[in-house]
C-alpha cells in the first residue's frame, strides 16, 4: 500500500480524514496525496439567470475564483498541518522517497470529473462516510466505487479510534469481497487480529469462510472463522452486531454484490453497512 489518495472539496469536513490517513501513510511508508476539487466558476454561468451584462457575469466568476482559490488555500494549510504533525516528508508532486511522504494537487471541475479517474493510480482513496446532509461526500464515496476500479477505506464523520489492528472480513464468497480481501492483502498482513464473518449458508457455487481463510493461510495470515445465523436480523445488521462484539475496529466489505439500483430500491448488506457503521470500512467494487 504504497499510495493513498484523499479527495478533498470545501464541502468536507476533512479532520477525520486526515488523521486517518497520515496514519496509514505512516504505517506503510505510504505516499499520500491530497487531491482538493476547486468548482469550475464558468460552470454556474448558465445558472445565473438572464438580464445580467457580460461585466456582472464576469464580476461574478471572478469572485467565483477568488473563493475557490482561498478554500483550496485553506485546505491545503490544514492538510500540511497534519503531515507535519505526524512527521510527513513533503514533496512535490512527482517526487520520489522510500519514507512516508505527502504532497498536494488542485483541480478545476466537478467530482466525477476527476476523483474516480485519479484514484485508478493508487493503491487505496479514503473518503468520509456518504451523508446527505453534508455536500460531496456521496459523489465523491459513489465516483471511488464505482469508477476508480481500486480499493476504498470510507471513514465515518465522528470516528477517532484505530484502523487495522482488528480486520473483520465479510465473507459471502462474491468476487466483489475476493476483490475487498486481495486489496486489503498489506493491512491484513499487518493487523493483530483478522476474523473471517460468514452469514449464513452462501451456496456451494461460492467458495466459503474455510476457503478464504485458507487463501489467507497462503499468505501467512493467520484468520479466525465465525459461521453465523442472521436469525431475526438482516445481513447488514448481523455483521454491524458482529463487528462490535468482537472488537473490530475496521470491516472488509465487497461493495454492492447486487447492482446498485436494486441495492437503493430494495435495500442490501452494502447500503445498511455504508449508512449504520460506525467503524471504517474497507471496500472494493
Amino acid at each position: 500500500m504504497k499510495s493513498i489518495l484523499l479527495p478533498l472539496t470545501a464541502n468536507i469536513q476533512a479532520a477525520p480524514l486526515l488523521a486517518v490517513a497520515n496514519r496509514l501513510a505512516l504505517q506503510f511508508r505510504s505516499s499520500l496525496t491530497g487531491l482538493f476539487i476547486r468548482p469550475d466558476p464558468r460552470s454556474a454561468i448558465p445558472f445565473m439567470g438572464e438580464g445580467l451584462t457580460a461585466d456582472m457575469i464576469q464580476t461574478l466568476c471572478d469572485n467565483a475564483e477568488k473563493q475557490g482559490k482561498r478554500q483550496a488555500d485553506e485546505a491545503e494549510a490544514a492538510f500540511r498541518a497534519a503531515a507535519d504533525e505526524h512527521g510527513l516528508k513533503w514533496l512535490a508532486e512527482g517526487e520520489t522517497s522510500d519514507k512516508a511522504k505527502a504532497c498536494w494537487s488542485v483541480l478545476t471541475g466537478e467530482v466525477s470529473d476527476h476523483v474516480g479517474r485519479r484514484a485508478r493510480t493508487a493503491d487505496i482513496a479514503l473518503c468520509l462516510q456518504p451523508d446527505s446532509k453534508h455536500l460531496d461526500t456521496e459523489d465523491i464515496f459513489h465516483d471511488l466505487i464505482f469508477r476508480s476500479g481500486r480499493s476504498v477505506l470510507m471513514v465515518p464523520s465522528a470516528y477517532e479510534g484505530t484502523v487495522g489492528k482488528h480486520l473483520m472480513i465479510a465473507w459471502n464468497g462474491r468476487a466483489e469481497g475476493a476483490r475487498a480481501v486481495a486489496g486489503a492483502l498489506p493491512m491484513l498482513r499487518d493487523a493483530q487480529t483478522v476474523t473471517i464473518v460468514q452469514v449464513g449458508d452462501i451456496g456451494e457455487d461460492r467458495p466459503g469462510a474455510d476457503a478464504i481463510a485458507h487463501y489467507l493461510a497462503e499468505h501467512a495470515i493467520e484468520a479466525n472463522t465465525r459461521k453465523i445465523e442472521a436469525e431475526n436480523q438482516t445481513v447488514g445488521e448481523c455483521l454491524l452486531k458482529t463487528a462490535d462484539t468482537i472488537g473490530a475496529d475496521t470491516i472488509v466489505l465487497g461493495a454492492y454484490s447486487h447492482s446498485r439500483w436494486r441495492e437503493m430500491v430494495l435495500g442490501g448488506v452494502t447500503k445498511h453497512i455504508t449508512a449504520e457503521s460506525q467503524l471504517p470500512v474497507f471496500m472494493s467494487h
